[in-house]
């Protein structure tokens, strides 16, 4: 039983693990491309940028998307829009990081890793 118990728990810590690490490809001929986070304004969070290359992206939009539910409370989306700056070499791949946490509790939170990688404009 024991053994069952911390198959479980390591299984939903990976888990948890997993959730807070995004991937997204980008291609150099689309010059933006959107980061979507849940999101819900009511509990007092709210999503935002800790950490990204500004040699590389421009942060050109944030808006917050309502969820497409009527019900009271229901969480939606958070949409961070980037450009790819002109005239740059990219590497394979540049490291973002977003935390969601409460104005009046910027100690605590959740971070959320995003990982770019960039394709081959071929590809």
């Amino acid at each position: 039983m024991k053994k069952l118990f911390s198959g479980l728990l390591m299984g939903f810590s990976a888990l948890a693990y997993a959730n807070n690490e995004v991937v997204i490809n980008v291609s150099s001929k689309n010059p933006s491309f959107v980061v979507s986070l849940a999101a819900n304004p009511t509990t007092g969070y709210q999503w935002s940028v800790v950490e990204f290359d500004k040699n590389l992206l421009t942060l050109s939009n944030s808006i917050y998307e309502k969820p497409k539910s009527n019900l009271i409370g229901a969480g939606g989306k958070m949409l961070f829009t980037f450009n790819l700056n002109k005239g740059k070499t990219y590497p394979a791949q540049t490291k973002m990081v977003f935390k969601y946490a409460r104005s009046w509790e910027p100690e605590s939170g959740t971070i959320k890793n995003v990982t770019i990688n960039f394709a081959n404009p071929s590809d």
